[in-house]
């Protein structure tokens, strides 16, 4: 026996039955997610110190111009995740038409929602960077930045939900392998046309969002062919209006959670301003540690949670469809088997609860090492990304709570992950809104006007946000009924007990 094969041995001993293969499985779904993320941030770090190097006009209209580019991907979001919901809940239930249906309608509903963006982003760029504060040199550079970029917006939402879709049927290894050399691409291009290398012509801004655009369209045509063409989903003529209700029904809570996060973080920035620009430069290199060093592997981790609640719901409403009373929520057929059993996976055999339980444990751990890591070597991490040592003197401890916190966080977008796969994501809607506002912009503005804290109110006003979220999330795994919510959108749709 190979030493691997002895520790997974000794592992899956000591570990409640049945939590080691649910450990195994959403890792191996996540670890593809995780990578790709990684590349991901490193991209947008890379179009970040192209433009740096350019102007600070470069940078201003280039951050302003990214934050308009983002918002049809937010607004769009949830279109993606309940296209993942509902393929995940339609792989384990076996109802390939309606796997086919849902694909299909979220693809076309995201690209609507985003063409109204790609149209003011090409057309009405200068004037929207202007709007929202820019000055006129900073306008002209990012409105011709932000039109090349809008260019394939609707094409990349297509993208979003095939990869989602794909991710979403046990295959995460596809999206990867198409974004990560697009990713790469992306960085290398804007490098060498940002900024003239290897006698390539210096265009500047222009570089980057061109070398965005071609980066963009070539995955989107790669993904939405491949999931068409060869995945386990197609496109098919959309008839079912169920299908696009529940979407809509899904979707519209996390769309709206990314608004609360994208709002809130406005009076948190303006708090942290009032110490000064190395205080807030300190802030933004720790949130730059968390979202390239914790948020991918929190992200991969409940990628894998999501698939694999997802489709023992699945699992469980065809099993209780087939067998009626003689199938309860252990996921037993008539005769004691295991309903999954055929298909092989261990872990299917968990009450649907148990294995969110297993999951949720899962992630805490990986929380823990990964943020408590991050924590213990704040100061090294500050010198080492801060030139100034007053900005890595004030990066420190923001590095040190925003580690600690990723453990609550990562815990907390673990857990949220087993509502999203039943679909109720009301639940973490409401913790976004309570840990953002009561945690991020009340606490951390009361103790500073309230009691007279310094910087410190900052600090406490950002774990208090994680507190917050987790505690409503944990509330909303033990007191709502979200398995019964997926059976019966699963039932209303006509996903278990028909040939669909």
């Amino acid at each position: 026996m190979s030493l691997r094969a002895h520790l997974a041995e000794r592992l899956d001993g000591a570990l409640p039955a049945g939590w080691y293969p649910t450990w195994r499985r959403a890792v191996g779904l996540g670890v593809p997610v995780t990578a790709r993320n990684g590349v991901g941030q490193l991209m947008r770090t890379t179009d970040v110190v192209v433009s740096a190097a350019l102007s600070p006009a470069a940078v201003v209209g280039l951050g302003i111009a990214d934050l308009f580019a983002s918002l049809p991907f937010r607004a769009s979001g949830g279109v993606v995740g309940a296209a993942a919901t509902l393929t995940s809940q339609d792989t384990g239930a076996g109802a390939d038409a309606n796997r086919n249906e849902a694909f299909t309608q979220a693809a076309l509903l995201a690209a609507l929602v985003t063409l109204p963006f790609a149209l003011v982003g090409v057309g009405l760029g200068a004037e929207v960077l202007r709007l929202v504060g820019a000055d006129a040199e900073s306008a002209r550079k990012g409105a011709r930045y932000l039109a090349l970029v809008s260019v394939p917006m609707p094409l990349g939402a297509l993208a979003a939900v095939a990869s989602a879709t794909l991710e979403a049927t046990g295959d995460t290894r596809t999206p990867t392998y198409v974004s990560v050399p697009a990713s790469a691409f992306n960085a290398a291009a804007s490098l060498v046309f940002g900024l003239g290398l290897l006698g390539a012509p210096r265009l500047g801004i222009v570089g980057i969002g061109a070398a965005s655009l071609v980066a963009m369209t070539a995955r989107s045509l790669v993904l939405v062919g491949y999931t068409h063409l060869r995945g386990p989903v197609t496109f098919v003529r959309p008839r079912d209006p169920t299908i696009a209700r529940q979407i809509v029904r899904i979707g519209v809570p996390q769309s709206a959670a990314g608004v609360v996060t994208a709002v809130a973080v406005f009076p948190f920035n303006t708090l942290v301003l009032q110490f000064g620009t190395a205080a807030n430069a300190g802030y933004q290199l720790a949130w730059r540690v968390y979202t390239q060093v914790l948020a991918p592997v929190g992200g991969g981790v409940a990628r894998g949670a999501s698939i694999v609640v997802g489709q023992r719901l699945g699992e469980r409403a065809a099993a209780g469809a087939g067998d009626g009373d003689d199938a309860g929520a252990d996921g037993a057929t008539g005769d004691g088997t295991p309903a999954s059993a055929v298909e092989g996976r261990e872990e299917s055999a968990l009450p649907v609860a148990r294995v969110a339980t297993a999951l949720v444990v899962l992630g805490g751990g990986v929380a823990l090492v990964l943020g408590g890591g991050v924590a213990l070597a704040a100061g090294p991490i500050a010198r080492l990304l801060a030139a100034e040592p007053a900005v890595a003197a004030a990066a420190t401890p923001f590095v040190t709570v925003l580690g600690l916190s990723g453990v609550l966080g990562i815990t907390n977008v673990v857990a949220s992950a087993s509502l999203d796969a039943a679909g109720e994501t009301r639940v973490p809607l409401a913790s976004r809104v309570v840990g953002m506002f009561g945690g991020y912009v009340a606490v951390s503005w009361g103790l500073y006007e309230l009691l007279g804290w310094g910087i410190e109110a900052a600090y406490a006003g950002q774990f208090a946000c994680y507190v917050l979220m987790l505690a409503v999330t944990a509330w909303g795994l033990v007191r709502t009924d979200w398995v019964g919510r997926a059976t019966a959108m699963l039932d209303e749709r006509g996903s278990v007990g028909s040939d669909r």
